[in-house]
């Protein structure tokens, strides 16, 4: 792939004349959040209060008031079509009236009770219906399941190592956040503060089963940790045989197969799980199946929640057991939130309703793009789309990465914004959501057709 093929000269020439003007026409409408800004500069870092948020966005940081359904409301009163979705946290929408019930019932009778209550049992049966595991533990984050997942598939099989794809995100773990090495070359840091590669972790690219299997045959790795999908950078799929051959490989030399459905749990009903039937040994998720209130699990076979049970701890650290747990995980509120979702509001019925939207959006940004001239695809996967500024998707996480463009990514975002939608971050999207219809796709694409018009007029 030509990483200048999706983007001519004149092509950039525009979009840097359009990011400046859209630019200074935002900063003009968030007058009360740069106020903001500038006075949380003297208490946080960055002026937020996580400091990944600052390198979101180019634009200043939108602070937000509150939401509504697929809209998010700022501090100045603008209304934003939310396409991001909170990253997979807040696909269910803002506000939800069923939800904010639950919430409110739940807080009467106690949000956090450090002893188990009744809703775990059916957020367990949910889970379980969408990914055929049998027993399942909670976390408050989807990247501390992975964490624990890796911990028990260690003792599971006695070994150390973890195979992971180029291009996968597993959250903020000193154990996933690492690239492949070009040439042979071990992984790199994708992160500073991550200390020495740790024993035994290899990374090969997606798609490549070859590769996998010649890391599995050293027999140290204790698992394969795998999005099914690749969704950190734009959306890559598996060739056919991949994932299957994956499964058998895994189980051919012993290692634990752990599919992380975190953000494609959401594209589809099951998820990748489901989609291409594989049969993990593990599955991690959490993000938005509580509607915005903090969650993570992991599923796991009986034969792993043996394992648990063989390997207790106890609270005078006598026993040695497992290192998993957490004083507010599985607590009262987000499990309550977690059974109202999962039974009541992401339904099959409404996975599909949201695929269909999806799809829409994809279909609509192939549309755009050819009636432009432009020899671009859309990303697809359920209610996944996004932009491939070239003719093919990719295959690879490197494939994938030359097609974000951050000139186009930049100014397309800040365009829509001030045309009342949120757009996705650049390696994610946009995404259909659980309180989105057909008119805010209709509203997206005729966005998209008026920014490819000023974009390809030059």
């Amino acid at each position: 792939m030509d990483a200048e093929a999706g983007l001519d000269r004149r092509h950039r020439e525009a979009l840097v004349r359009i990011r400046a003007r859209e630019d200074a026409a935002f900063r003009a409408r968030v007058p009360r959040s740069l106020e903001l800004a500038s006075r949380a500069g003297t208490r946080m870092p960055d002026g937020v209060p996580m400091a990944w948020m600052a390198g979101f966005y180019r634009t200043p940081v939108l602070w937000v008031s509150h939401g509504s359904g697929p809209v998010l409301t700022d501090v100045d009163g603008n209304d934003y079509v939310d396409f991001n979705v909170g990253d997979m946290s807040s696909v269910l929408g803002y506000a939800h009236p069923r939800l904010t019930e639950v919430i409110g019932e739940r807080a009467a009778h106690g949000v956090q009770m450090f002893l188990p209550v009744e809703q775990a049992l059916a957020v367990c049966d949910r889970l379980r219906q969408r990914f055929g595991l049998p027993y399942w533990q909670f976390t408050l984050s989807a990247g501390t399941a992975n964490t624990e997942a890796l911990r028990i598939a260690r003792v599971a099989t006695g070994r150390q190592g973890v195979l992971l794809f180029d291009g996968g995100y597993h959250g903020q773990l000193q154990e996933t956040l690492w690239a492949g090495g070009e040439g042979g070359a071990p992984p790199a840091p994708e992160a500073t503060g991550l200390g020495p590669l740790p024993p035994g972790l290899a990374v090969v690219d997606f798609n490549d089963l070859a590769a996998a299997e010649r890391v599995l045959a050293q027999r140290r790795t204790a698992a394969v940790l795998i999005e099914g999908v690749l969704t950190n950078c734009g959306t890559v799929l598996p060739d056919p045989g991949f994932l299957p051959g994956l499964r058998e490989a895994c189980t051919r030399y012993g290692t634990l197969l752990a599919v992380d459905e975190t953000h494609t749990q959401f594209d589809l009903y099951g998820g990748a799980v489901t989609r291409y039937r594989i049969a993990p040994d593990l599955v991690t998720g959490g993000k938005g199946i509580a509607g915005g209130i903090p969650i993570g699990c992991y599923g796991m076979t009986s034969a792993l929640a043996g394992v648990i049970e063989a390997n207790p701890a106890d609270e005078l650290g006598e026993t040695v057991g497992l290192a998993l747990g957490g004083t507010l995980f599985g607590n009262a509120l987000s499990l309550a939130c977690a059974e109202v979702v999962l039974s009541e509001l992401m339904t099959r019925a409404e996975h599909d309703r949201i695929a269909g939207l999806g799809g829409r959006l994809s279909d609509g940004i192939e549309d755009a793009a050819r009636a432009h001239g432009l020899a671009w695809c859309a990303h697809r996967f359920g209610a996944r789309s996004g932009y491939c500024l070239f003719p093919e998707r990719p295959r690879t996480a490197r494939e994938a990465h030359r097609s974000l463009d951050p000139l186009f990514t930049d100014t397309r975002r800040v365009y829509f914004a001030n045309r009342g939608v949120w757009d996705a971050i650049s390696s994610a999207g946009p995404h259909a959501g659980f309180a989105h219809t057909d008119r805010d796709v209709d509203n997206y694409l005729g966005i998209l057709d008026g920014f490819l018009d000023e974009m390809c007029a030059g």
